[in-house]
């Protein structure tokens, strides 16, 4: 099944993967574009996991800063939202 996502929905997602490092966010958007097309990415069944396996990575070895952590939850609840 594939789904879309509105424009306010995918203006949301870009604006926190813009904050992410070069390879999370390309990993985040590869998954979410498989996903969207009805596909799993990597063996993750949502995107939103691949945000809380790189927030698990993150808490027990810091490499995300205070703010892009936070932009990091926001997008988790964005992209938890768009692809229900």
């Amino acid at each position: 099944m594939i789904m879309t996502l509105t424009p306010g929905q995918e203006v949301n997602i870009q604006t926190y993967l813009y904050t992410m490092p070069a390879d999370i966010k390309e990993n985040i958007k590869e998954c979410t574009d498989k996903w969207l097309n009805g596909e799993s990415a990597y063996g993750y069944p949502h995107p939103v996991h691949v945000c809380e396996n790189i927030q698990a990575a993150n808490a027990r070895q810091p490499f995300l800063s205070v703010q892009q952590l936070v932009d990091l939850q926001f997008l988790k609840n964005h992209l938890r939202q768009a692809l229900q």
